[in-house]
């Protein structure tokens, strides 16, 4: 864990507050941030959730607005931050849906540089 994790983390949980209901838990002292641990539990489920809500119409007027998260994703990593990098790469874009489960197609809605780093981390879909 890095500093910036942390603060990406944080950053991510004031702008969509649904993703930082339960970000306390992942400090596993006051000075350790879990973000990887984060985004694989709670950050990248909801995300999917939302989208199959939305793509299903099942979405609620309280529904997170995964499309506004993506964008969010998307400019931190053309930021350049190596460790929020590996963090979205890592905890976020290899843990999305597999070809044929609820939620893939959303890799096909990911902004440029998500999508990128998606076909780095998960060249075969």
């Amino acid at each position: 864990m890095t500093q910036s994790d942390e603060s990406f983390a944080l950053e991510l949980a004031e702008a969509f507050p649904s993703l930082g209901e339960n970000i306390d838990f992942y400090y596993d002292d006051p000075d350790t941030f879990l973000a990887h641990v984060y985004f694989g539990v709670d950050v990248t489920p909801k995300v999917v959730a939302a989208y199959v809500a939305d793509a299903t119409g099942d979405s609620t007027a309280d529904q997170l607005d995964w499309r506004a998260v993506l964008r969010f994703l998307n400019d931190h990593l053309r930021a350049g931050d190596e460790a929020v990098k590996t963090v979205i790469g890592t905890s976020f874009l290899f843990q999305l849906p597999n070809p044929g489960q609820a939620g893939y197609a959303i890799v096909d809605e990911l902004y440029d540089e998500l999508a990128r780093l998606f076909k780095l981390a998960r060249p075969n879909g």
